[in-house]
């Protein structure tokens, strides 16, 4: 596991040029500053030697953001197909497509747009299927005077739920895992082609749906669906097994083995993550988090998503570095994008040398 450098360790820039967005992080920001890099966020002024430390957004001729994002998706997922790496068929959510039922059992409903593995739904039955018409429905219909005792941030703000479903939501076909845990791998790669941190992730399915958003909520309490939590992240109470250790419990061997982690093929996944992150290292910036599923029946890795603001928590808590509030998170991102940094200039210096 890389260790991660505090922002006082990082090396100076002598007027190296990065692209970098103060908004990410303020302090990786003025750190930036004050060790002398030149630090722009407008692709214009970029050049060949620029050092993307986060991704860029102007590119392509594209008009929205929405059409960069997708241009960039299908990108990355093209390349990672090239490699054997696929991920499980996915489309957008559309109500009415759910009220017709063209959606085929069992399928995953995610949000896109959320962390911490919150609004991820595995829908199984017939009975699931029509309970989730049912909490849909409630949502387009903004009928949120009539309920009671539910405490939660998403009551405090006026959301169009009939939007935030369209715009937010995809389904996507369920992997069924090997084990009785819910697991997945992370693996967080650098753009310098080195690999940060790796671990699979597993949390023992729950007795009730542990997800605290309203859609959540009417999943759990009003109409409540049968498969529970599907999710594996340490927001949500699972743990990690970091790849590379020295040792295992007996528990983590076996979920090992039967992700058949120490094999060729692991190794193939994890260098087909750095090649693609290094190519496309400007769309991705300077760290990225890629998340697999390992599916049973074909015993193939499949694409999950990938994250150009990965949340990095086991990683920075292993290492004694705070990781309890908003602000927490943003410095542990920043100096994991420092840690990169050195790597990249590290690289840099030894080619001029």
């Amino acid at each position: 596991m890389e260790r991660i450098i505090s922002y006082k360790d990082l090396p100076m820039g002598f007027g190296k040029v990065v692209y970098f967005r103060m908004e990410t992080d303020p302090k990786l920001y003025f750190s930036l500053l004050s060790k002398g890099y030149k630090v722009i966020n407008n692709i214009v002024n970029a050049d060949d030697s620029t050092i993307y430390i986060t991704g860029r957004r102007q590119d392509y001729d594209c008009r929205t953001f929405d059409e960069y994002k997708e241009y960039v998706e299908k990108k990355i997922e093209d390349q990672l197909e090239s490699r054997g790496i696929v991920k499980p068929n996915t489309r957008k959510f559309n109500i009415n497509d759910l009220i017709d039922h063209k959606y085929k059992l069992p399928f995953v409903l995610k949000n896109e747009n959320q962390n911490g593995g919150r609004e991820k739904f595995l829908i199984a039955t017939e009975q699931d299927y029509e309970n989730l018409i049912s909490a849909c429905e409630f949502l387009s219909s903004n009928k949120l005077k009539q309920m009671v005792r539910f405490d939660s941030n998403d009551l405090k703000t006026k959301i169009n739920y009939d939007e935030y479903l369209s715009l937010n939501f995809t389904v996507q076909d369920y992997i069924q895992t090997p084990s009785e845990y819910n697991t997945t791998v992370r693996i967080l790669t650098s753009s310098s082609n080195d690999l940060l941190y790796s671990a699979l992730k597993y949390k023992k399915p729950c007795e009730y749906l542990d997800d605290t958003t309203l859609l959540g909520y009417l999943l759990n309490q009003v109409y409540p669906i049968s498969t529970k939590s599907i999710v594996s992240n340490t927001l949500s109470g699972g743990k990690n097994v970091l790849l590379g250790e020295s040792s295992y419990t007996g528990l983590e061997k076996r979920l090992l083995e039967e992700h058949d982690i120490k094999s060729d093929k692991f190794d193939e996944l994890v260098q087909t993550s750095l090649d693609v992150h290094e190519a496309n290292k400007k769309e991705l910036g300077i760290i990225c988090g890629f998340d697999y599923i390992y599916d049973k029946e074909t015993g193939k890795w499949n694409l999950l998503e990938y994250h150009s603001r990965p949340m990095v928590g086991d990683y920075s808590k292993r290492q004694g570095i705070a990781y309890n509030t908003k602000e927490d998170r943003i410095t542990a991102e920043g100096m994991v994008r420092a840690t990169a940094l050195n790597k990249a200039l590290t690289k840099k210096l030894k080619k001029v040398m």
